[in-house]
């Protein structure tokens, strides 16, 4: 081969693709610009390819904050959604919190994670969402997402709305503070959804038999769960909830019992006149880890 006049091109791209590699995220998206077959070549392979590692995105209206690990932020101004667009491309990220999510914002993620490879493992929509549910199962699947927190957010999640599949095909859901779920989907929710992980913390319109049938399904195999948390302002019945079930006593606040399928399950259960806190976990599974911890700056 005449080395003084070979490009590239002539390597095979199968040894191409070995060398892009050892490349960082940075260099491989610096490549992908130089002209159109190595933009294809890098498009086509990508799963095989570096891409960018963040722990935390805070996407807001004023503001976006990218923290590459727990105890890194770097703050990134929002001049535009063309202007951040470069930050959601070729980039796995745990958590994505959003703020007051939207049709504009729902719609631009999206498309990252369509055409730009976008993935979070969870997300967090904060305070408020206009988006339609629609909108964010097309965002969850194309994201490839398996939780969702609605933390200080009211879901307005109906019984339907599991029909849909990014909702469906959740691993974990998460509600905090949120009122606008009533008994009719707590009375559905085991049946029409796959999660194996949900946090209900101050839901306050849950039914006192959503515990108990929860615990029931489980039971006799009928319904797979992993980790349960559920706390409540209200005064829950220990005795109602737990009355003929196969469940062995620990101590004042700790009960065990295992179902037809040998899974065991460690059930913490704590009440007063005010609030009622139970915890579910199933053989190895920990509450602590459905959610990744949230850094936090002023």
């Amino acid at each position: 081969m005449d080395l003084e006049n070979s490009t590239i091109f002539q390597l095979p791209s199968e040894l191409i693709i070995q060398v892009l590699k050892n490349c960082t995220f940075q260099e491989c998206y610096k490549v992908r610009l130089t002209c159109k077959t190595l933009k294809k070549l890098i498009e086509e392979n990508l799963k095989y390819l570096a891409s960018t590692e963040i722990y935390h995105i805070d996407l807001a209206r004023r503001r976006v904050r990218a923290w590459r690990n727990f105890s890194w932020c770097d703050p990134i101004p929002f001049e535009s959604i063309e202007y951040i667009s470069k930050f959601f491309c070729f980039v796995n990220v745990k958590v994505l919190t959003v703020n007051k999510l939207d049709e504009e914002l729902c719609a631009f993620l999206t498309e990252n994670a369509q055409k730009n490879m976008l993935r979070f493992e969870q997300l967090r929509l904060f305070h408020s969402f206009s988006a339609s549910h629609e909108s964010i199962c097309q965002l969850l699947l194309a994201a490839k997402c398996r939780v969702i927190n609605f933390e200080a957010a009211e879901s307005n999640l109906q019984p339907i709305n599991f029909e849909l599949e990014g909702f469906k095909k959740l691993n974990s859901l998460c509600f905090e503070m949120d009122d606008s779920i009533d008994e009719e989907f707590y009375d559905s929710i085991l049946n029409n959804c796959q999660a194996k992980k949900f946090i209900f913390h101050s839901c306050d319109k849950i039914p006192q038999r959503f515990v108990r049938n929860m615990f029931e399904q489980w039971l006799i195999g009928s319904r797979e769960l992993e980790a349960v948390r559920i706390t409540t302002n209200q005064n829950f019945n220990f005795g109602d909830i737990i009355s003929g079930l196969n469940i062995q006593n620990v101590d004042s606040s700790t009960w065990t019992m295992k179902n037809v399928k040998e899974d065991k399950a460690t059930i913490t259960m704590r009440r007063n006149n005010f609030h009622f806190f139970v915890a579910f976990e199933v053989n190895d599974h920990h509450i602590e880890d459905i959610l990744y911890k949230i850094p936090f700056i002023e």
